[in-house]
């Protein structure tokens, strides 16, 4: 048995383990896209189930820190996209853990999505602390960690973003961030509707 004080060592050093595993996957996965050995395998298939389980997984992340998390997916399927649900993950885990990490106990967390015309499109927005004028256009460059994300929360790799740009980008489609410091982010996911 660990005393106390034991107890928080080994759970610091798991946590500290844990943020090295992110990081050399990180860092692999950064590696890959510019080798041009990511690897999609794009499959006609609709994205509901993958937004489905990323709203139950992020609804629990964001109870636990004090945040009220909106999934506002529509009743109707939505139309089906070319899709590698794996590496889409990838990049929607991005946009939520980066939702989650920088929105204070109280804030909010939606994950939106709806058909546009030939579009699909996905949004990660919150009320968190936003990110500095003068510095969105440093957003998708690797490393990259704005300023008060910085004060904020000290853990972060700055390349989720990175990675998530190349794969929407794979997967024919865009995305883009639009925020406001200390009033919240949106980042928004478009992809072409498959025929």
């Amino acid at each position: 048995p660990l005393t106390a004080e034991q107890r928080k060592i080994v759970d610091g050093g798991h946590k500290a383990v844990l943020r090295l595993v992110e990081l050399v996957g990180d860092l692999l996965n950064v590696a890959r896209i510019e080798e041009g050995r990511f690897g999609f395998r794009l499959e006609r298939q609709s994205i509901r189930p993958l937004l489905e389980e990323f709203a139950s997984r992020f609804s629990q992340a964001a109870a636990d820190k004090g945040l009220h998390f909106v999934a506002e997916l529509p009743t109707k399927d939505l139309p089906a996209v070319e899709l590698d649900a794996e590496r889409m993950g990838l990049a929607l885990d991005n946009l939520l853990d980066n939702a989650v990490k920088y929105t204070p106990p109280g804030g909010t967390v939606r994950l939106r999505a709806a058909a546009a015309p030939k579009q699909l499109r996905i949004t990660v927005s919150d009320t968190g602390i936003g990110i500095p004028a003068n510095q969105m256009h440093r957003l998708f460059t690797k490393f990259f960690r704005a300023d008060n994300a910085l004060l904020f929360q000290t853990t972060g790799s700055g390349l989720g973003l990175y990675v998530a740009k190349n794969i929407v980008a794979n997967h024919g489609g865009t995305i883009s961030i639009e925020s406001r410091e200390g009033r919240g982010t949106t980042a928004t996911i478009s992809l072409p509707i498959a025929d």
